[in-house]
């Protein structure tokens, strides 16, 4: 107790100093806090773009030939069929595969009526997109032989109908009911507001052409690495991946265009955008562990600079408790608890407003729509550990003028001139 209230007394004669040393922890450790949230939001932010699909999921878009084929002129649309659907399905690299076909309509439950996206899609597509049911079931494949007038409704397009409670019931997609079979608790942000209905029964009703909008899969062992670009390709020509150049090989005699076109196909892969992510959450923990570094270190350097300019000071009065026989670790306690004192309550202070900062901007960002900043939480015990270590690094600090101290001699002491 009487070292407690002689390290609270040296605080308390000094408290322009101490408040200065405190206020150098307590800001780094904030900065420290509010950089891992904010690295942590843009994480959650990116993963929430590109999350709501299955880490090797692959889409397929048609485009529009962009060179002449065979005597047919450039310019034109192309479109999938079931014959191309067919062919890309039985390739070797897929897993799993569901082609899509997207229109629009309008949709009624009593009174309610809302404009949305009609996805035909089939059983494979909750997969690839990680559909979570939240009550019912998904589309099976039974649906789509049977062409079944069932649908699946997103949290989306629910609450653009007022939330009813719609699941058994019939929902009116243009003039045809089709019973709910299904509420989705995700959907894919670029989707919009959907409504997913058999494949079969969409080509029957919504898509008489027979045109396939896109192939939705996941693949086991697809080459799809993008080769660099030359330094003679337009901004605008990427190179094709060795599975998109496959697809392309063996859907252009059935669907007429040049192998070469890098036009006529738009393969997209989550593997590659995975694969950015990473990489770009890879350099921003590399900078928040070099500023977290850097924190420890000035924080020590400050503690240290501190309890020598303290021990400077005191060096007389050390001198005099050793002369009547206080015994050197006393003094070795005194100093060593302040710079304890010091760093462990202005770190936890910083600690503990840094993580309320990060709540309160974590209450201000909307839970939905496009904001690429999500969730800016702090790992807790992870900033713990680093505000511990920052205590131990404030104990050493304050150790090594406390051993000099301690080996002052009281002669030496009594004679020093500050």
């Amino acid at each position: 107790m009487a070292i407690l209230s002689e390290i609270w007394s040296s605080i308390s004669q000094n408290r322009f100093r101490t408040a200065m040393t405190g206020f150098a922890v307590a800001w780094g450790i904030f900065i420290l806090v509010v950089l891992l949230g904010a690295s942590n939001g843009l994480r959650n932010g990116i993963q929430d773009t590109y999350g709501s699909k299955a880490n090797n999921a692959v889409e397929v878009n048609a485009g529009w030939a962009q060179k002449p084929y065979k005597g047919l002129p450039k310019d034109r649309d192309l479109y999938f069929t079931l014959r191309e659907v067919s062919l890309v399905r039985n390739l070797p690299e897929i897993e799993s595969f569901s082609a899509v076909v997207q229109k629009s309509a309008m949709v009624n439950y009593g009174t309610a009526y809302s404009s949305v996206r009609i996805l035909g899609v089939e059983g494979d597509y909750q997969s690839i997109y990680r559909k979570q049911i939240s009550s019912g079931r998904f589309i099976n494949a039974h649906d789509d032989v049977e062409r079944a007038k069932v649908c699946v409704v997103d949290k989306r397009s629910l609450e653009e109908l007022g939330n009813p409670d719609i699941l058994g019931h019939y929902l009116r997609i243009g003039d045809i009911p089709f019973l709910v079979v299904g509420l989705c608790a995700n959907g894919d942000r670029w989707e919009g507001a959907a409504v997913h209905i058999p494949l079969s029964t969409c080509m029957a009703i919504f898509a008489t052409d027979k045109h396939i909008d896109k192939m939705a899969m996941t693949t086991v062992g697809a080459d799809l690495r993008q080769p660099k670009a030359s330094s003679r390709q337009r901004p605008w020509e990427r190179p094709a991946s060795p599975f998109e150049q496959k697809l392309r090989n063996m859907l252009s005699p059935l669907m007429q265009f040049d192998p070469a076109d890098d036009g006529a196909l738009w393969v997209w892969s989550q593997s590659q955008r995975v694969e950015e992510t990473n990489g770009v959450m890879a350099a921003i923990r590399l900078f928040v562990l070099i500023i977290g570094i850097c924190t420890l270190i000035s924080g020590a350097v400050g503690v240290s600079n501190i309890m020598l300019v303290s021990v400077r000071e005191r060096t007389k009065e050390f001198g005099i408790r050793k002369a009547i026989g206080a015994p050197p670790r006393t003094i070795l306690l005194t100093v060593v608890g302040e710079s304890t004192l010091i760093t462990a309550l202005f770190g936890y202070i910083g600690m503990f407003v840094g993580i309320g900062i990060m709540e309160l901007i974590n209450k201000l960002v909307p839970a939905e729509g496009n904001v690429p900043f999500r969730d800016p939480t702090v790992d807790i015990p992870a900033v713990s550990i680093a505000t511990f270590i920052l205590v131990v690094v404030g104990v050493v600090a304050g150790a090594i003028p406390a051993v000099r101290a301690m080996r002052i001699k009281p002669i030496e002491a009594l004679n020093y001139e500050k």
